[in-house]
């Protein structure tokens, strides 16, 4: 069980609880190596730990599995000479997402897969002329903020969740404070199993995901994309641990139930949220 485990080295990285979050952002961040990533949108007000989690789970990454920054001009992306295939955009903080321009970049490259941008520039020799810049994804991208929604284009396109701001969490931040023990821990190892999985076998067949979808509630549109990053994660869970798992005649990872019980666990009230059909316990208590 690769997330339990995780959840254990990152109580010596010094996280005081908020085992979901971290685990959702690492399976997340995993989907890289899939046709389509899944995004996520980290939650929560201000000095709740939101940025803390991510980027404790960002250093269980080689820095080849991401492109993260704090901010970004509205064309960045068009201009910047980063390769962003199989790769997740972090922003700490949406603030760099604010602009209708870097909105839509963001959302050409989530949806399409590539961005592909038609411009005109000066020459010194022909005068304007047009200029057609391309960036390849697929790209995925993990962004925290304070603001309970984003884009409601964008909004769509991504899982949101939503640190804890209850007491008890508060209780485990604080004993971490106090403890002070944080050791330096060699994370060797999983940025190591990370780089393998960047070559490992991707295919995956999950043989349930018709009586998922004869069974699941479709109470909204968005549950349409919902549905497609549910299927993503379950066979990210299982690339995660395709050493335990059989394979078909053709090679292909066969995902089975603990991946899906896993996922399920995972993301289940953060889709129902997503659908108004349910309400989370901290909404409840307010």
């Amino acid at each position: 069980n690769i997330l339990a485990l995780l959840s254990e080295v990152l109580k010596d990285c010094g996280v005081g609880g908020e085992e979901k979050v971290a685990k959702l952002c690492y399976l997340a961040l995993t989907s890289r190596v899939c046709e389509r990533p899944v995004s996520l949108a980290v939650k929560g007000p201000s000095s709740s730990g939101k940025s803390y989690v991510t980027s404790q789970v960002l250093r269980f990454l080689p820095n080849s599995a991401y492109h993260a920054l704090t901010a970004m001009s509205d064309k960045a992306l068009m201009f910047s000479d980063e390769e962003l295939v199989h790769r997740f955009l972090v922003l700490i903080e949406a603030e760099g997402l604010k602009s209708d321009m870097a909105s839509y970049l963001v959302r050409s490259l989530l949806s399409e897969g590539r961005i592909s941008y038609e411009t005109v520039i000066s020459t010194t020799t022909e005068g304007p002329r047009s200029l057609l810049i391309e960036k390849e994804g697929p790209t995925g991208l993990l962004v925290t903020t304070t603001a309970a929604n984003l884009h409601p284009e964008n909004e769509t396109r991504l899982l949101s969740v939503t640190v804890q701001d209850t007491k008890e969490q508060t209780k485990a931040i604080l004993r971490s404070l106090a403890t002070d023990e944080t050791s330096e821990v060699d994370l060797s190892d999983w940025i190591g199993f990370q780089e393998w999985l960047g070559t490992a076998e991707h295919r995956v067949v999950i043989l349930f995901a018709k009586a998922i979808a004869d069974l699941s509630n479709p109470a909204g549109v968005r549950f349409r994309r919902d549905f497609g990053s549910l299927l993503t994660l379950i066979k990210t869970h299982a690339i995660l641990h395709q050493l335990n798992r059989q394979r078909d005649e053709d090679g292909r990872i066969i995902a089975n139930l603990d991946d899906y019980l896993m996922v399920h666990a995972l993301v289940a009230d953060i889709i129902s949220e997503g659908l108004g059909q349910a309400v989370s316990k901290t909404v409840r208590e307010t």
